[in-house]
């Protein structure tokens, strides 16, 4: 089958404190500070192979993801920029959704000709972590796309418990829509357990600010609307972007670079400051670290973006005010149930974010077309 395969060199940096596990599996918890020289090949790879507990997926529609941009694109040093788990090579693409070809012998509730999107994070279930309840932070996790095979590619088997059927979109959307829909599930599920699952505390008429105006961002707009948001601010620093967020419904979209940002933020919120704000970028030193006087009592500080360096917080203004920093990490768990309810009933569209949809033989040009981060989406589909 034809596939996207990221290739780099193993070259852990000196002074990294690298564990003889990550040193054995080449599957480090930090990529930036191992892997060099990141390569993007498009080519033939063998076909998968189908294990009783999964399901072997025709992929639809992939996502192309901040994530996978992270993982191609390297420093200045060389390293790649994405500062998670990663292993190379590896099929990558972890935004997707797909038809059931066939089902392995011990799958029960799905069927061939179902439509499912699917969570990335694999998580086993046994852990510690996963037995409390915390699957997106499992302590023997699996991506897919990051650690194991991803779905930029024609076939791809996964186990059946990670899926979740787009039935009730097909019924609005049809089976073609649905199924690019699904490839957005994922984004938007990384947006709902900031937002919903983290601190537990959303209220609606909160004013939100939201930095960064790609799919992650996009889509913590789409929901915060759907759930009854005040004032919506975007920022980021691409006109195209912006202009997106804004026909998504933002009350404003703002460059920004050589602003400042608690003025801005409190000129659009009349002065009472911002509820909850959404670090979406995966520059929290330069989003989140500068905000003092913006934040209202009780603000809540939702972090998501990956990359960039630490922020330094005003931690005693923090106290003073009553602020909640929570960090936000995965889907898993039961945000793919709520999105798709809510794309299945109207309440939201993230197909308004998509600017093309490409066959997977022009991967590679998508990915250099994101470079410039004008688009916010760009859907492959490889079949």
């Amino acid at each position: 089958m034809k596939a996207l395969t990221l290739r780099a060199e193993w070259a852990p940096k000196p002074g990294y404190d690298i564990s003889e596990q990550e040193r054995a599996l080449r599957r480090p918890r930090n990529g930036n500070m191992t892997w060099k020289s990141p390569a993007l090949e498009l080519g033939n790879v063998p076909d998968p192979s189908l294990k009783p507990d999964q399901v072997m997926l025709e992929i639809a529609a992939v996502g192309i993801c901040g994530s996978d941009m992270h993982m191609y694109e390297a420093g200045p040093d060389g390293y790649m920029l994405y500062p998670g788990l990663v292993h190379t090579p590896n099929i990558l693409g972890h935004e997707f959704a797909g038809r059931i070809l066939e089902v392995g012998a011990d799958v029960k509730d799905l069927q061939a000709g179902d439509l499912v999107a699917v969570e990335e994070i694999q998580w086993c279930g046994e852990c510690s972590a996963c037995r409390r309840g915390f699957v997106n932070h499992c302590l023997d996790i699996e991506e897919l796309g990051f650690t194991i095979p991803g779905a930029m590619a024609q076939y791809l088997p996964v186990r059946a418990r990670y899926c979740w059927k787009l039935d009730e979109v097909a019924e609005r959307y049809g089976e073609e829509e649905a199924l690019v829909m699904g490839a957005m599930v994922e984004p938007t599920g990384v947006s709902y357990q900031g937002l919903f699952n983290r601190l537990r505390n959303w209220q609606p008429g909160n004013n939100v600010v939201i930095f960064g105006a790609g799919p992650i961002g996009l889509a913590a707009e789409a929901l915060v609307i759907a759930a009854g948001a005040g004032q919506v601010i975007m920022f980021d620093p691409s006109a195209s972007r912006r202009a997106i967020a804004m026909n998504m419904g933002a009350s404003a979209a703002l460059d920004p670079i050589g602003i400042d940002l608690d003025d801005a933020i409190m000129q659009y919120t009349l002065g009472r400051g911002v509820d909850t704000v959404v670090e979406c970028a995966g520059f929290a030193d330069k989003t989140i670290e500068p905000l003092d006087r913006c934040l209202s009592v009780n603000a809540s500080i939702i972090d998501i973006g990956m990359g960039g360096a630490n922020p330094t917080v005003p931690i005693v203004a923090y106290k003073r005010m009553g602020v909640q920093y929570a960090g936000s990490l995965g889907h898993a768990g039961g945000p793919f149930m709520h999105v798709i309810r809510l794309m299945a009933a109207g309440r939201i569209d993230m197909r308004k974010m998509v600017s093309a949809r490409l066959p997977l033989d022009e991967a590679l040009a998508a990915f250099k077309r994101l470079e410039s981060r004008e688009d916010a989406k760009i859907i492959l589909q490889p079949n």
